[in-house]
């Protein structure tokens, strides 16, 4: 019985950390304010960057026109994915034109 009021208190003391104090949407949108600093470093025109907020991710989006050599990089010269992911607390980079990575479970019948 410890465990689950221990348990419970911690969820409930984490949301409202993250959601009625807005630390959560504050951390997001310091992250989504430095990774547009470090992309916009690279001067190419039309790269947008954009975090989750419904729910809350430290996944970073990204749309605009980049050829795999400029997302990527080239040996030590660093690409677009790996500007955003040197903000700390960047948890990964998706590309919006790059296809689902998620398996998709297909019911047997």
């Amino acid at each position: 019985m410890k465990i689950l009021i221990g348990f419970v208190v911690a969820l409930l003391i984490g949301w409202v950390w993250h959601a009625p104090l807005g630390n959560g949407e504050r951390l997001i949108a310091g992250l989504e304010a430095q990774a547009r600093q470090n992309v916009a470093g690279t001067e190419l025109p039309g790269i947008q960057v954009a975090f989750s907020r419904d729910p809350l991710a430290r996944v970073a989006r990204l749309s605009g026109p980049a050829n795999d050599l400029q997302r990527e990089g080239l040996g030590s010269q660093k690409g677009i994915n790996d500007l955003v992911r040197d903000v700390e607390g960047v948890a990964s980079v998706r590309w919006a034109d790059e296809p689902d990575r998620q398996p998709r479970i297909v019911p047997l019948l």
